[in-house]
């Protein structure tokens, strides 16, 4: 029995390759049993999974991360999903740290899918009752699944991480885009600091376009960028070397999954960019990153699925 989920049977967390350091993370928070499935290609590249645990009876977690391999991590979660279900596992909860898919959240152009939509209903019909994530793309899209799903916040952990880095400094908060505001707002409370967001303007005049922060002054500040991905890392750069041409003294940035492909690096290099806190989602592979451990705030929302799976909420 997992310590502290009153009325749920013994918790157990199977995970795939990179997704395994925050499952067993976690796991030791919530007292849980963690195991890595086993796996390989056949030669015509379908993916095989193995789960050697026992799961009769059991609330299990099935924990894959959507990268490197995206298309692949899907369909390895699915098959996660239904071996547990044939196991036995009274419930089962798709984790992926990462979604991937989650970008086509709507239909931009006429026959176009609805990619997440599609990815959650899937492993809907592979056996999942609940669904857990990390920071998605954009947090209305986890109503397509048809069950209990939680979107996890890692502004706490950031703020743990970036508290020690900041110092003295007077501390902003931005956005790269006013879409990312709500993550700024809430890692800004939790730094007691003053968010804003990048705003893009074109002179009517000259047609001449600048980028600066819509409200605040970041002149002598310590400024921290914060989002949910970093993928080629051209939007991040940019807005590293404009808050530093704008007078920031220095240029921190928190972002939740840090897929950092092609040159992406050399861009974050160039930028002046001071550091990068990463959640563990992904591997991000620059020696500037810093990981933070999403483990913890992970467990505390896969209790509350599970306990609900379970019915502790109606025992109360």
């Amino acid at each position: 029995m997992a310590a502290g989920l009153q009325g749920v049977p013994g918790l157990l967390l199977v995970c795939r390759g990179p997704a395994c350091g925050i499952a067993r993370s976690a796991a030791r928070a919530l007292g849980a049993e963690a195991v890595e499935a086993q796996g390989k290609l056949f030669p015509d590249a379908e993916s095989y999974v193995r789960i050697d645990a026992e799961a009769r009876g059991r609330a299990a977690v099935a924990v894959v991360t959507g990268f490197p391999e995206p298309s692949r991590s899907v369909v390895e979660e699915m098959l996660l999903v239904e071996a547990l279900r044939g196991l036995g596992a009274a419930s089962v909860t798709a984790f992926m740290p990462y979604t991937p898919y989650s970008r086509q959240d709507r239909r931009f152009l006429r026959g176009e899918p609805v990619s997440i939509r599609a990815v959650l209903r899937g492993l809907a019909a592979a056996g999942a009752d609940a669904y857990a994530t990390v920071d998605i793309h954009k947090p209305y899209s986890l109503d397509w699944f048809p069950g209990p799903a939680a979107n996890i916040d890692p502004s706490p952990v950031f703020a743990e991480a970036l508290r020690p880095l900041l110092g003295g400094d007077t501390v902003y908060v931005v956005a790269p885009d006013r879409g990312a505001l709500p993550r700024a707002h809430r890692l800004a409370e939790r730094l007691g600091a003053a968010f804003d967001y990048l705003e893009k303007t074109r002179d009517r005049v000259t047609g001449e376009v600048t980028i600066k922060p819509k409200t605040l002054d970041v002149s002598g500040a310590a400024v921290v960028l914060v989002d949910d991905i970093v993928s080629t890392g051209g939007t991040l750069a940019k807005a590293a070397r404009l808050l530093l041409e704008a007078g920031a003294k220095r240029v921190l940035a928190a972002v939740t999954h840090c897929l950092l492909v092609g040159n992406a690096v050399e861009k974050l290099e160039q930028s002046g960019l001071e550091t990068l806190v990463c959640g563990n989602t992904v591997e991000p592979r620059w020696e500037k990153a810093r990981t933070a451990d999403l483990g913890p705030v992970a467990a505390e929302a896969l209790r509350g699925l599970v306990e609900r799976l379970h019915g502790y909420e109606k025992e109360l």
